[in-house]
């Protein structure tokens, strides 16, 4: 039976939104079967230098046969792998400062990375494997995303002399810092310098750290031997901002720079050494020469002196002279 045209076209129109329908509702069937979740990764946080350690795997059941690989960032090359039977280490291949420890009572395995740095942040996947019997199964992954900082090292000091008719310099430097973000403020008598002329440096170190100097210019008006000036430095690594103090009325004190006083001490104590070098050879000298002197002498008496027989005894003499006596009868 033939139906009329309109309803022809109404069932068309009827049948393609259903098609449509059950096309997306496949594609989500099967696009949910093939896409994997990826597990959240552990967020662990550290200062540099400091050691981290962090949970690789937990609760391993299985005695015999497994192995633990440590990646990092997606790599293929193996950070550290060890092997594990009867819940002891059967094999450890590992990097330099990077480990894997086993804990027997709570049968988990803990990365430990020993004095990081900020190069060594990133994201690190820790696998457990069955290798015995073959063929190898992945039992589960761990992810561990590291964040390192580094706390900036602040100091204030004098970039120029204070003059009374001249302006002069005050620098503050915050060096070796990571994440490179940071914050840097003059205070003067705890007043907030806004509008003061001030010339800010941003540096990347080789280490992955940064540095920032700031110079502040402080002219005759400002300049006072009673005025606190103040840096104050904010970073996501601190606590608590550092704040570091400077007072012109203490820099009068010693106005020599510092590496100007350490070229005059160094001066002066080559002098002194030189000066005693100067004493000890003379005494060594003074005494050389008193030696030489008293073995010439000595030689000297020895080639002058005379030898004497010794003196004829009393009845010698008075027998020599009876016998040669004219008037004698014997």
């Amino acid at each position: 039976m033939m139906l009329p045209r309109e309803l022809q076209l109404l069932r068309r129109e009827t049948k393609l939104p259903v098609i449509l329908m059950f096309f997306i509702l496949c594609h989500a069937g099967l696009t949910s079967q093939n896409t994997s979740i990826a597990p959240s990764a552990k967020m662990v946080s550290a200062l540099q230098g400091e050691m981290v350690k962090a949970e690789c795997a937990q609760s391993i059941e299985e005695p015999e046969g497994l192995a633990i690989t440590l990646r990092r960032n997606g790599s293929s090359a193996e950070l550290c792998y060890i092997q594990l039977g009867n819940f002891t280490f059967w094999s450890r291949n590992c990097t330099e400062r990077i480990n894997l420890d086993y804990n027997k009572t709570t049968k988990g395995v803990w990365v430990v990375l020993e004095r990081v740095s900020v190069k060594d942040s990133g994201d690190y996947s820790c696998t457990l494997d069955k290798i015995i019997p073959p063929p190898v199964r992945t039992l589960g992954q761990t992810h561990i995303s590291l964040s390192v900082a580094a706390l900036p090292v602040v100091g204030v000091s004098l970039a120029s002399s204070p003059s009374i008719d001249k302006e002069t310099m005050l620098t503050c430097s915050a060096w070796d810092f990571y994440p490179g973000d940071i914050q840097l403020s003059w205070t003067k008598d705890g007043q907030l310098l806004i509008n003061a002329t001030r010339n800010d440096s941003l540096f990347h170190n080789s280490n992955g750290t940064s540095s920032f100097i700031s110079n502040l210019i402080v002219s005759r008006r400002d300049w006072s031997e009673s005025a606190l000036f103040s840096c104050q430095v904010n970073h996501s690594s601190l606590k608590m901002p550092v704040v570091k103090n400077l007072t012109l009325k203490q820099l009068d004190k010693a106005p020599t720079p510092s590496g100007y006083n350490l070229l005059w001490n160094l001066v002066i104590a080559i002098v002194l050494l030189a000066i005693l070098a100067a004493i000890i050879l003379a005494k060594s000298l003074k005494l050389r020469f008193r030696s030489t002197t008293q073995s010439f002498a000595g030689s000297e008496l020895t080639e002058v002196a005379e030898t004497h027989p010794p003196p004829a005894s009393q009845s010698d003499t008075i027998y020599s002279l009876l016998t040669h006596y004219q008037g004698s009868t014997l």
